[in-house]
């Protein structure tokens, strides 16, 4: 009898033992992604305080300071995809909600957010690079960057306006601009395929087609134009 007690104090042991290691395995595969960033006003891109970022269960990730900074931990799987949302929210403004589906990525992911939320009357921007340095100077170092996207973003919109023309100058710098996207031509002098039925030159593109026909524009390898225009 004290045999058969032993044994199975035995195998209660192993079985506890093999529990905890798997708990520890999960532990150990479990991940992280490691972020920071700013807050800002889409519209003039003032840093936003007290604004509140959570995850997808409404846990709270972080809370920017005065210069819009933050930086906080999101808690994943550590196997496979990786897919997650965080929402920012800042009182007298919009909430925003970023999702991010990501292939296999592994543990320790580190990565900088520039965040532009909006109250109503503008359009409201995320960005995101993957860093190693998460420091303040770094991240506001990061957003030089950011602003001249935005600020590119918006030379090309006031382009657009009232217009449908193709051809761009702006600065000086040329454009093909469509709807969908733009592209950066090296002269005005640069060929032009349109729908594969003509050539034309860049500088008179806007005579031949509008930009609502464009569907889609890519650079060419032909020896004949430099670019191509496609209607459908």
């Amino acid at each position: 009898m004290k045999k058969i007690f032993n044994l199975i104090v035995l195998l209660c042991v192993v079985f506890s033992v093999s529990l905890n290691a798997s708990e520890t395995e999960k532990r150990i595969e479990a991940g992280f992604i490691e972020i920071a960033g700013l807050v800002t006003d889409a519209g003039n891109l003032n840093a936003l305080e007290n604004a509140k970022l959570y995850d997808e269960k409404g846990l709270l990730i972080a809370t920017t300071d005065s210069r819009g900074y933050f930086k906080g931990k999101i808690e994943h799987p550590g196997n496979g995809a990786i897919h997650f949302k965080i929402k920012v929210q800042k009182s007298g403004y919009q909430s925003f909600v970023q999702t991010e589906n990501w292939g296999t990525l592994g543990n320790n992911i580190r990565c900088a957010y520039y965040f532009g939320i909006t109250k109503n009357d503008s359009k409201p921007f995320s960005e995101m690079v993957f860093t190693k340095d998460l420091s303040i100077d770094s991240v506001m170092a990061g957003f030089n960057a950011v602003q001249e996207k935005i600020d590119f973003s918006k030379k090309i919109e006031t382009a657009k306006k009232d217009n449908q023309q193709v051809f761009f100058k702006i600065g000086s710098e040329y454009y093909l601009i469509s709807n969908g996207g733009w592209l950066k031509i090296a002269f005005p002098e640069e060929r032009i395929s349109i729908a594969g039925k003509q050539t034309v030159k860049a500088s008179e593109i806007n005579s031949v087609i509008k930009r609502k026909q464009i569907k889609g524009m890519s650079p060419s390898e032909s020896k004949a134009y430099s670019y191509e225009v496609y209607t459908r």
